[in-house]
Parts: C-alpha cells; structure tokens; sequence
C-alpha cells in the first residue's frame, strides 16, 4: 500500500489532453474599428467590465474610450508581460496609448483556448502549480471542508466521530467525516463504494499520504484533482478548469463570491451544478459565504453584499464547437510528428495561428447566408458549404469553416468536399501568360467560337451569357469570366504550361492536363484552393499553409516550432502584377455586388460556377485576408446559385465583421502601374479620358506615350 501511494503520487497524477491554443489578437493602431466590437471582443475573451480597471483581467468604458488591463502570457516566442492600454476611435480607426498618452504600435490579447486533441472521452482539467492557488480560494476551501487541514496527520478522529454519531443517530449516511487528505485519496486511489474495509484502506492511505508529502503538495494535488461537473462524456476536476468553465476566466481573477460558489460545489458537484441548478447552487454559496461570516472572515457588511451578486456565469454560446474543423487540421498535421496516446495525455499546448474572430465571423457567415439561400429557394434545403480563411501574408490558416450547420459535424468539407474549381482556375492561367513576357493585362484576345478535339470527341465550349464578346483585353477577359477568351489564351500559351503553372503554384493532386481543365474541371478542396491562391495572394511571401505554429509542454519547454516552407518559381513581381489584374473583377467584372458592398475597399477577387451549376466558389482577398468559400450539395445535383449570388455573399457577410484593409499600394520590385490608353498601348497622359490603370512587369509596359492633345 505504502508503494501504491508514492508510485501514484510522484508519477504522473493526470492524463490530461493536449490543449490547442489560438493566435493571440493582434489590436493595431490605425486598424479598423469600433467601439462595440472591441467592447464585444474583450467580453468574449473573458475580460470583466467594472470599477476595477486597474486590475488584470479587468476592463473599463466611458462614451469615447475603453482601457483594459490585458493578461500577460507564455507562448514559443517567450513571455509577453501584462498591460494596461486605452483604446479610442477616431473617424473608425482604432487608436491605442499608454498610460502615458503615448501612442503605441500595437496590443495583445492572450491566446484563447479553443479545445483540446483526443480529448472528447477523458477529463477537463488545468494543472495548478502551488503559487499558483489564489490564497482565498485556499482559504475558503479550509474553511468550509478541513478547518483543522494544518493540524491534522491525514484523519480527523473528532470529525469522524461526529459523523458517526450524526449518521447513526439518523439510521443512514448524513454526514461525512472526511479530511480534504481522505478526500484527495478517495479520488486518486480508491473506489466510490461504502464499505467498512473501503473506509480502513481510505485512513491508512491518508495517513501515509501526509506521512510523505507536505500540507503545500497535498493541497495542491487536491486543487487539480477535485472532481466539479460532468460535461457530456468528459469529467470537469480541478478549480482552475471550473473556473474557465463557469466563468470564462482564469482561476486568480475570480471574486470571494465565486470562489465560494466553487467550493460550495464540492459537496455536490451535480446537486449544486450552477448551470443546472442555479438557484440551488447560489443558496450553497450564501451558506458557503455564512460559514466565512461565521468565522470572522467576512464583515456584515460584505456578507449582505456578497450574497445578493448574481452568479455570472460566462455566456455558453461561446462554447459552441466552431473550432471542430480547425482541430481536424492540427490533429492531421501533428500526426507526423506526434503519437496519439501522446497528444491525449501529457497535456501539451499546442498554439495555432487560428484567428477567433476570423472563425466565429466565417462560421456565422456561412450559416446565415445558407439559411437565406434555403428560405429563397426551398429546393436549395440541404446545401452545404466550406470556407478556408488565411493570412494574406503568411499563410497561416486563420479560420476554417467545413459545413454550414450550427454545430460540427464530423465531416469536414473544406478537406473532403472535392469538386471541380470552375473559373477559380483563371487567374493562375493569366499568371501563366504574364510570366512569358508576351502578355500583359492590355493585350487583347479573341472571345469567339472554338472547336476542340478531346479523345476522339468534340468540345465545344461556351461563355456563361452563351454570346461572344469580339476582341477583349486580357484584364476584361478575367474580369468577366469569358471562358472562350481564356481557353484562347491558353492555347496561344500552351495548354502543357498552364498545367505546370497550377503544379508550381501547389497543385499536388494528379491530375491529366487537357483543354477541359482550363476552364475549371480540375478537382480540388476547398483548402487546396486556398494554398493555390496563396503565392498569389501574399505577392510571394508565402506558398504553403500554416496550422501548427508549435508545441511546448507543460512546464512551458519548446518541443517543436514549425516553420513553412516558401518555394515558388515566380517572380515577385508577376504575382503582384497577377494580384492587381483580380482587383478588376470586383470593379468592372463578376463580383460587382461586393464592391458595391465595400466601396472604399481596395480588393482582389474571383467567382468561379461549375457545369450544371453545381458548385459555387467565391475567392476574395484583402490587405489582411485570403479567403475561399465554396457552397453544394453534398449529392452534386445541380443549384440555383452562381459563384456570384452564393458564394459571393458568404464573403461579403464574413468580410463585413473583420474589419477589412484594403490591398497595399505599393507594388514590389520590378512591377509598376501605368494609365494606358483603351484604344493605343500608350502611357495616356492626365487629360486623357478613355484610359485605364493596369499594373505591369517592368520591360512590358508601353514605351510609347499620349498627351491626348489632338490639334483641330
């Protein structure tokens, strides 16, 4: 017995799961604001509005401003101290000072736990070090369990006594006689049944318990190991997890009252649930709050305060599985390097680059406009959707979307809905051609009828409108999604290179180049269009997606960075230039309804329709955002909806709640901008009325200029 309670002890206690932690929330200055949103944002990450603003953890407001005093945090980049900060917003920007007044770059908010990996079957805990423990917390739990804790050698043979009596007096088990010691046994070493022989094990153990470790290590394993709740399939033990639970906010943040509705639940942790039970579980914490009166621990005047504060738990809509997609792709990718049994059990963290905002904005979108779509058309009921949302620049997948339902469904369609990618596929094929030097986005095209032969049968294929369009630029071509243009255009190029192009670009699903392919029948997920897009979409500063950014383990040691991989055979330059010529189609081509959405915004953007309608893409990409949605049936029948009136309003919805950036101006090295004459490839002068502005790559851009001076 005596090597069952050192070996149990002193190894490891807990299997706890591996914990899966967001970004942290970038706040910059100058950014996009408003004063709700921010007010929203810090609620939703656990910060309480009050008095006590000096406080971390703690926020305040007036009618112009909000400070916060925000959490410092430990991640693989090191220590990041707490902050005060005060934010103001003029002309919807978001200003952000010191104390001081000075002005500051930017702030902080921790990372937010979004859930745990292969931990759906075990237990909800958080391990607490003993600096850890909040002192009232400690203080209150003697108080009203264990009062002689200090003094005691693991049983209290008084309060056993007295429970005897009580219990015999009754004829059945009214009171316990259990030190937290006995407690703390009965939990990590013995059964729940009620035996005399149970009991004897249960003393001997304690005492043995007290005998090896000290008061601090003992009270320390009782904090982490306190069984609270039940939550579906996964138990809830120790006070820090209740605290996240039930409150939204860590353990040391809490007030006397709170902590004493969590020690009034170890009683009855299902009795006194507060969620459950609510007006039951706030009598047990006045009676909790009437043992500290009782002891000279509360003045009167803080017990009648104290018992008429509502309970404040944390909004469970929070709660709801919006990460489930995401998880699935962290879990693919640490795979590789880390065993199952591993991750569900040493209780490592592990920090992605998801952007909550950005998934609770992308998860809702979808949601909303899908129900639209159903109410608009009902034979639309059972459409589904997949959104993939990353960082323009570093191509950390910041959200990721894999049905349209409310709540996650196991089948993540942003990885396994593949389906034909439609006029998505455009843009790398234009890129194909301005890398060759013998196009730009001036050139003109023929949009006319043509004729292919494809293994023995003819292809014929047709514009959407089912009309020709004559001679056309290469920027208009794109803009309005001509297909006859661009299979033109890609049998000047080479049908071979534009196959080589999507390869380059990330393309790794084998795949047979054919005419076919060059308007959109190429199969991809939603989340390998995204990785497609993305070299475009970051001008060459990122070509593979980011998940993972590292692991460290409990004692906050790094195991693991993951760093990406940045390898495109294309210039700078020709994907800037590519980037910019997809700014036309929200101005002049398909996607008209999102820039008339946001006027003032400068974006890039792409709708893509497959054959038969069945499938409806929508790509669109800000200065912060890359974004690809796609809306189908599961069954692949045929829709009502376009990449234009579906897709496009998933996007246009997400984008309306993240607080969009336009597209940088600069252009980098060897790319430029020119006014260009619509009718003459000539640089067109200020008075010059029919022109338009195009980027080009240096060495392509006319050499001849107009002053648009005709003399009469």
């Amino acid at each position: 017995m005596n090597g069952q309670v050192v070996s149990r002890f002193e190894g490891q206690k807990w299997q706890v799961p591996s914990e899966v932690y967001s970004a942290p929330i970038v706040l910059r200055n100058g950014a996009p604001w408003n004063k709700q949103d921010l007010e929203d944002l810090l609620e939703e990450t656990g910060y309480r509005f009050g008095r006590n603003s000096q406080n971390v953890g703690w926020a305040a407001r007036s009618q112009t401003k909000v400070s916060a005093h925000l959490r410092s945090y430990i991640d693989h980049l090191g220590f990041h101290k707490s902050e005060r900060r005060i934010f103001s917003f003029q002309n919807g920007r978001l200003v952000i000072q010191a104390l001081n007044g000075d002005e500051i770059a930017e702030a902080r908010i921790e990372p937010q736990r979004i859930g745990f990996l292969y931990g759906g079957n075990t237990e909800s805990r958080q391990i607490l070090t003993y600096d850890d423990i909040p002192k009232p917390l400690m203080d209150i739990l003697i108080a009203v369990e264990d009062q002689d804790f200090y003094e005691h050698w693991g049983i209290s043979l008084t309060g056993m006594a007295r429970a005897l009596v009580v219990n015999f007096t009754h004829g059945s088990r009214r009171q316990g006689g259990s030190t937290l010691t006995q407690q703390l046994v009965k939990n990590m070493y013995l059964t729940s049944e009620r035996t005399y022989t149970r009991k004897l094990t249960e003393v001997v153990m304690s005492i043995l318990l007290e005998y090896h470790y000290s008061k601090e290590a003992i009270i320390t394993a009782y904090m982490n190991e306190v069984y609270l709740a039940q939550l579906g399939n996964s138990a809830l033990h120790g006070f820090a997890a209740a605290s996240q639970h039930f409150f939204g906010r860590p353990l040391n943040e809490l007030n006397i009252d709170e902590f004493a509705l969590l020690v009034g639940m170890v009683k009855g942790p299902s009795l006194y649930n507060p969620e459950r039970f609510p007006k039951r579980a706030k009598d047990r914490r006045n009676m909790v709050l009437a043992v500290l009166k009782g002891q000279g621990r509360l003045s009167d005047a803080d017990y009648n305060r104290l018992i008429k504060q509502p309970l404040r738990l944390a909004s469970k809509k929070k709660e709801r599985s919006i990460f489930g997609d995401y998880l699935d792709l962290v879990a693919m990718q640490l795979s590789r390097d880390f065993d199952e049994s591993t991750l569900a059990t040493k209780n490592l963290r592990i920090y992605t680059g998801v952007d909550i905002r950005a998934q609770r904005a992308a998860s809702l979108a979808m949601q909303r406009q899908v129900q639209v779509l159903e109410k608009r058309d009902p034979k639309l009921r059972g459409l589904q959707g997949a959104m993939v949302v990353t960082d323009r620049l570093s191509g950390q997948v910041r959200a990721v979307v894999g049905s349209s339902g409310q709540v996650y469904t196991g089948f993540n369609r942003a990885l396994g809905a593949v389906r034909p990618i439609g006029s998505l596929v455009k843009p790398p094929l234009y890129l194909s051609a301005l890398a060759t030097g013998r196009f730009t986005w001036w050139s003109k095209i023929e949009d006319k009828k043509l004729r292919f032969n494809v293994g023995g049968k003819t292809w014929e294929p047709e514009n959407y409108d089912r009309q020709t369009h004559g001679e056309v630029h290469l920027y208009e071509a794109m803009a309005k999604s001509y297909n006859l243009a661009t299979v033109s255009l890609a049998q000047q190029i080479g049908f071979d290179r534009v196959g080589d192009t999507l390869r380059q670009l990330g393309v790794k699903r084998p795949f047979t180049m054919h005419p076919a392919v060059a308007l959109g029948a190429l199969e991809l997920s939603p989340f390998e269009v995204s990785r497609l897009y993305q070299p475009i979409a970051s001008q060459g500063k990122s070509s593979e997606l980011g998940v993972v950014l590292a692991v460290m383990d409990q004692n906050d040691q790094l195991m693991k960075r993951f760093d990406q991989h940045n390898d495109v055979p294309f210039t700078d330059a020709v994907l800037a230039v590519t980037l910019d010529g997809m700014t036309k189609t929200p101005k002049i081509g398909t996607a008209r309804a999102a820039q008339a959405a946001f006027p003032n915004l400068n974006f890039a953007a792409k709708t893509g329709t497959t054959n038969q309608q069945k499938d409806s893409w929508f790509v669109g990409i800000t200065g912060d955002y890359s974004s690809t949605v796609w809306l189908g049936d599961d069954d692949n029948v045929p829709l009502s909806i376009t990449g234009s009136s579906g897709a496009q309003n998933v996007w246009i919805d997400f984008t309306r709640h993240v607080n969009p950036i336009s597209l940088p101006e600069n252009l980098p090295d060897g790319a430029a901008r020119f006014s260009v004459l619509d009718s003459q490839f000539e640089i067109a002068a200020d008075r010059c009325k029919e022109k338009t502005t195009l980027a080009f790559i240096l060495g392509t851009e006319p050499k001849d200029s107009s002053s648009c001076f005709w003399p009469f």
